[in-house]
């Protein structure tokens, strides 16, 4: 590899090639900033991206509880639109699922409080 004249032709053989080899290290770290800004990029990216598959997968499981929630849905209609007087035909009805109704939060009330309530707290 022919090596190129510098702008001082007057430096001798071995300052030339550190002068080059100065060159090609300041190239080196270089390439190393902008490969550690890239992989810093890359890596976002895969971070954003779990976190649209994580809202994906919510998501779906958003859409896989419609058909269940229209079925329920049907089911108060069913007896909204049922007639009060009895039907005419003579086949036996097929039993409705029932829907209860679960109490859920709320406050909550102490044992103590409930076994002793003429104490008071000293």
């Amino acid at each position: 590899m022919s090596t190129p004249r510098t702008s001082q032709p007057n430096l001798p053989p071995s300052l030339q090639i550190l002068h080059q080899k100065q060159q090609e290290y300041a190239g080196l770290q270089a390439l190393r900033e902008a490969s550690s800004d890239l992989l810093g990029r890359v890596e976002r990216l895969a971070e954003m991206s779990n976190i649209m598959a994580d809202g994906g997968e919510a998501v779906g499981g958003v859409l896989r509880n419609w058909p269940h929630i229209f079925s329920i849905l049907n089911l108060f209609a069913q007896n909204t639109e049922r007639p009060s007087s009895p039907s005419q035909d003579d086949e036996p009805e097929e039993p409705l699922p029932v829907l209860v109704r679960l109490p859920y939060g709320g406050e909550t009330t102490t044992t103590t409080a409930k076994e002793n309530p003429g104490e008071t707290k000293k």
